[in-house]
């Protein structure tokens, strides 16, 4: 199938026909958009394709430093936490590498289902700063996470945001460190983005 934009991103039939393309649907579908919040534009940082050192940092010290530190402090951070984020980075497999990208993808387009997560990756048409109207599909680049690779998934708060959530997916490789997604409640661009966020959020209760 063809990659499409925000009008067939946001048109439930399509997204079934680009997860059905992939064999990446299941019994019990729930589709939603997130964007990823460690995307740097690889205009403005190109020195990293994978995870920022804020991530990392936040992760060893229980969450605290995680937005404190800056995704563009890349090329300054000391030689201690280059290795930190080295050793993350190292430990990552190739599905991971993906979901870990931090400028190439902007966001992701996902279907959770019983067995695991399907993650169509979204590109933003080379904007600076990623809006969900922008988004354009990479279906190419479609991964799969088994339920067998992942620890647990979560929605949590997310500082000074009030319409959306952080979804955290933690897996067993990587220990507390867990993706930066980004999570709307509801958009006017996705017409299923409310009702699935209600479903995936009573099933994670």
């Amino acid at each position: 199938m063809n990659n499409v934009d925000i009008v067939g991103i946001g048109n439930l039939d399509t997204v079934i026909n680009l997860f059905s393309s992939v064999n990446g649907l299941g019994e019990d579908n729930c589709f939603l958009v997130v964007l990823n919040r460690d995307y740097v534009p690889s205009s403005i940082d190109p020195s990293s394709t994978l995870k920022t050192s804020s991530t990392v940092v936040g992760a060893k010290a229980g969450g605290i430093a995680g937005g404190l530190v800056g995704g563009a402090i890349a090329s300054s951070v000391n030689a201690s936490i280059e290795e930190a984020v080295n050793e993350f980075n190292s430990k990552l497999t190739d599905q991971q590498k993906v979901l870990f990208s931090r400028n190439v993808y902007c966001g992701f387009l996902i279907n959770v289902v019983d067995k695991g997560i399907g993650v169509i990756p979204l590109k933003n048409s080379g904007q600076l700063i990623p809006r969900i109207k922008d988004l354009i599909t990479d279906i190419d680049s479609y991964v799969f996470m088994s339920s067998d690779e992942i620890e647990k998934i979560k929605i949590e708060k997310l500082p000074l945001h009030f319409s959306s959530r952080k979804l955290a997916v933690y897996f067993k490789n990587l220990g507390n460190t867990s993706t930066q997604w980004t999570l709307p409640m509801k958009d006017k661009f996705v017409s299923y983005q409310q009702e699935n966020y209600n479903k995936l959020a009573n099933k994670l209760k």
